[in-house]
């Protein structure tokens, strides 16, 4: 593009997209954010910085792209309504960073991959640990052979959440809305992060991620109120046979459980912790390595490689090819029954002018489960 500053619309600003707003109102990034496209009549008011810095609001991208173009479309809407929008801001040339998650068909997601080709874009996802310079020098680290091949990874991780979160929108903890898809659940939404992560630091090059094979599920529903699951055990495969753990819930009494994982290769071991992961390892003789001299980027490097790439044409490390398998994993999960967790380990707490379930000792079940490299069914316990 030309020495222009790059203009973007922000889809969505009333949740997760208001930090969006309030990130570009505190710092420059090179670009300037034109116009906001938000059902919100009221959203000015509840968001003050919008009216200070007379940034236009739009009911929708059409009446957006009626009045007025940009060179960078951010879309925090709701999973359902990504890729007719993706599709839309490809169609006027613009480039697409879409947060997670992107889809839930593999086909949805081949189709918004070949429009962006088409046109000339790119299409980014809003995997924020993708963009991580240390993730990335960790992933440079495997896919040269330093580590040898994976064995076996197990991670937890969980976020609490009560009625206010479900009450929030008409999607949240539902398995459709308005008869579309969406699949809400720790492992396709809240905690989604850090399992993408996994099968993003394993893909066969740096721009992509691990094939997934099949999956052994076990859900279970602990807050009587949400459609879908709300716990998750799980051992996925991939290519080699290599087990991928991964436990997640929101019925616990830990507002941040976790995450904390452990990788096994055949020559070093990685263990991690923090939403942000801090990685520290040993090689088979002892050594020990870590990647703490590796500055990691910023809170929103997403939204920083998404301006640089704008200007130059090199399209992010995260687009379509890093989230295909994630996509992939999250139907194969929804295809398992669902169990109610057995009421007696079930406990309703009203907390914070918000109403939690609480698993009894959920988060010390599924962290044993890990340490052992099993499903809770398989040693026994039995919360359904």
């Amino acid at each position: 593009m030309s020495n222009q500053r790059p203009r973007i619309v922000l889809v969505g600003a009333g949740g997760y997209g208001r930090l969006y707003v309030e990130t570009m109102a505190q710092r420059d990034y090179g670009a300037d954010l034109a116009a906001i496209c938000d059902i919100d009549p009221h959203l000015a008011d509840r968001i003050p910085i919008i009216r200070e810095q007379s940034i236009p609001i739009y009911p929708s991208l059409e009446a957006f792209f009626a009045n007025d173009t940009a060179d960078l479309a951010v879309l925090v809407s709701p999973v359902h309504f990504h890729t007719d929008m993706v599709l839309l801001c490809l169609a006027h040339g613009l480039n697409v960073l879409c947060e997670k998650p992107l889809c839930l068909t593999t086909q949805e997601a081949e189709t918004m991959r070949t429009a962006a080709q088409k046109a000339g874009r790119f299409l980014s996802i809003g995997y924020q640990i993708d963009y991580r310079r240390d993730v990335l020098a960790l992933k440079q680290d495997i896919l040269a052979g330093r580590f040898g091949a994976p064995k076996r990874i197990a991670v937890y991780h969980g976020f609490r959440r009560g009625a206010n979160y479900y009450a929030r929108n008409d999607w949240a903890g539902h398995i459709t809305c308005h008869g579309r898809e969406v699949f809400d659940s720790p492992f396709t939404n809240a905690c989604a992060h850090h399992f993408q992560m996994l099968t993003f630091l394993l893909g066969p090059t740096m721009r992509t991620a691990c094939d997934i094979t099949g999956v052994q599920a076990e859900l279970y529903r602990g807050n009587p109120n949400v459609e879908n699951y709300d716990v998750a055990a799980l051992r996925f495969k991939i290519a080699g046979d290599t087990p991928i753990l991964y436990y997640t819930a929101h019925p616990i009494r830990t507002e941040c459980w976790g995450p904390v994982g452990v990788m096994e290769f055949e020559k070093a071991t990685i263990t991690y912790t923090g939403e942000k992961p801090v990685f520290h390892g040993v090689m088979a003789d002892g050594t020990p390595f870590d990647y703490d001299a590796v500055a990691p980027g910023g809170d929103m490097q997403k939204l920083v490689d998404a301006i640089t790439a704008t200007v130059t044409g090199e399209p992010p490390i995260c687009g379509v090819e890093a989230d295909l398998p994630h996509i992939h994993a999250v139907r194969l999960v929804q295809q398992n029954p669902i169990t109610p967790i057995r009421p007696e380990l079930v406990e309703q707490v009203e907390q914070d002018g918000d109403c939690f379930y609480f698993v009894k000792n959920l988060e010390e079940t599924l962290a044993d489960c890990a340490r052992h490299w099993a499903l809770p069914g398989e040693l026994g316990i039995k919360l359904g």
